[in-house]
C-alpha cells in the first residue's frame, strides 16, 4: 500500500471514521461517526506542515484521497454482513447499502457538520483531543 494511502487511513482510524472489526480484522466505514473530524484533522495537519503529512503538497490532495478512501471502504464489516445475509434474515437485504461513490459529493447531505471548537453530543472538540496520528498507522 502506498504511503499516502496509509496516511489517509491513519487519519480515518484515529478519528474513528474507519474501524477494524474485532472478529474478522477487516477495515470498515462507521456510518454513525461524523467524518467532518477526519477532514478537519487532515486540513489542520497540512496547514501546520506536520512532518507526518509531508508527502502531500496541499490540503486538497489529502482530503481528496481521504474522500476516495472513505467512499470505497464498506459500511460495516463485509464478513459480518455476509454471515448475516447467509442466515437469510428478512430484515437484511443485500442491496441495503447505499451507493457512496465519491464520499464528499453527497454522503454529508443531511448531516450536522461539527467544526473546530464546536461540540456535538457533549463529545470533545477536535482541538481538545490529543490525537496521535502516527500511532494509528504504526
Amino acid at each position: 500500500m502506498e504511503k499516502k494511502q496509509l496516511i489517509a487511513i491513519g487519519i480515518a482510524l484515529q478519528t474513528q471514521v474507519l474501524k477494524t472489526c474485532p472478529v474478522h480484522r477487516q477495515l470498515y466505514f462507521d456510518d454513525d461517526v461524523n467524518p467532518a473530524g477526519a477532514f478537519a484533522l487532515a486540513i489542520d495537519l497540512v496547514r501546520k506542515r506536520k512532518p507526518y503529512v509531508d508527502a502531500f503538497h496541499d490540503e486538497h490532495e489529502l482530503t481528496d484521497l481521504l474522500s476516495d478512501t472513505l467512499g470505497t471502504t464498506p459500511i460495516g464489516c463485509p464478513e459480518c454482513q455476509s454471515s448475516v445475509r447467509s442466515n437469510s434474515l428478512p430484515s437484511v437485504r443485500s442491496n441495503s447499502l447505499p451507493d457512496r461513490g465519491r464520499f464528499s459529493e453527497g454522503a454529508l447531505e443531511g448531516r450536522q457538520i461539527v467544526g473546530f471548537g464546536q461540540h456535538q453530543n457533549s463529545a470533545q472538540s477536535l482541538s481538545q483531543q490529543k490525537l496521535d496520528v502516527e500511532g494509528a498507522v504504526a
